[in-house]
């Protein structure tokens, strides 16, 4: 699997994977949600950010996308998941960022414990006005001195 730049031709694939990845994932909120939220995915957030694609003789399996340290997405299609691709593409950040924070929704349990097995600390709880759903504040590598709350 090769690893490579989000070009402008890609966002369309890459808004369908982000949107059925997020209806999978997030079942706890409605697809309305996700269906009015991609438009802004390809106009302003995908080319506005570092976004690194997961790809196999052309076709796109998955995504990453940061803001300086900050993880915003990381999505696989939902047929391509736990197959490792989601740890391939979150190691290939790590080895160029010193830290990395990200917030996940909480009833997300399956991404909370994928992202505590890739050492991510629990830092807080958050709720996110947008949705109205808790979510969880993790950073890497752990922070020294400070607590990791485990929940």
């Amino acid at each position: 699997m090769l690893i490579r730049k989000l070009q402008p031709a890609d966002i369309p694939t890459v808004v369908d994977i982000w949107y059925q990845a997020s209806l999978v994932a997030h079942s706890f909120i409605p697809a309305a949600y996700w269906q009015e939220h991609k438009p802004a995915m390809a106009e302003t957030y995908l080319p506005n950010s570092e976004t690194y694609l997961a790809v196999t003789d052309e076709k796109i399996f998955g995504f990453i996308s940061l803001t300086g340290n900050y993880l915003a997405a990381l999505f696989i299609r939902p047929e391509a998941q736990r197959c490792g691709i989601g740890k391939l593409l979150l190691d290939y950040i790590k080895e160029r960022h010193e830290t990395i924070e990200l917030r996940v929704y909480a009833k997300n349990t399956g991404s909370v414990n994928f992202y505590k097995r890739q050492s991510f600390a629990e830092i807080t709880r958050i709720e996110d006005k947008a949705s109205g759903e808790m979510e969880i504040l993790l950073h890497w590598p752990p922070r020294q001195g400070l607590p990791n709350i485990q929940k």
